[in-house]
């Protein structure tokens, strides 16, 4: 994880150095969930293979993460697809194409291991979000309690 400005994925030794992070973004409510215990959960998905996170680093700090959760196709039962099921990039970085950096590695690191599909959500008045996905490709399939569903083919 040594170098520098590039968006790198995190494995589970590397966890902690992004805890941080984590706490600032509001992934975990604190009003809901005990800090600590909601990070072990993350970490423990981490190390059984089912998510991966992805880091941008700016100058050695960790300026913005991604979460990819793995899930089973329940059509095609040998298929497995990704959900990009967080984005987030702290505030004094937003409007420099991190995030855009981010979700290309993303769709990329699923295209190099053969992923159908690739989908997330997002809030029905993220507006620039929207634009960002679209402009990838996404397209939206549903509208889910103040959120829209995009999914994206990766495969023909």
């Amino acid at each position: 994880m040594d170098k520098l400005n590039e968006v790198l994925e995190i494995s589970f030794n590397d966890f902690d150095t992004i805890k941080d992070i984590l706490y600032e973004s509001k992934l975990i409510e604190e009003k809901l969930f005990n800090l600590e215990n909601a990070a072990l959960l993350i970490k423990d998905k981490l190390r059984r293979n089912k998510i991966k996170i992805f880091i941008k680093k700016e100058d050695n700090i960790i300026v913005g993460f991604s979460i990819l959760h793995y899930k089973i196709n329940p059509r095609l039962l040998l298929k497995c697809n990704w959900h990009i099921s967080y984005l987030y990039v702290k505030k004094d970085f937003r409007r420099k194409y991190i995030g855009r950096e981010i979700i290309a590695k993303c769709i990329d690191y699923a295209r190099k291991n053969n992923i159908e599909h690739i989908s997330l959500n997002t809030d029905t008045q993220n507006y620039a979000a929207q634009m960002l996905y679209e402009s990838f490709g996404f397209v939206r399939k549903n509208y889910i309690s103040n959120y829209y569903y995009y999914e994206m083919k990766l495969q023909q």
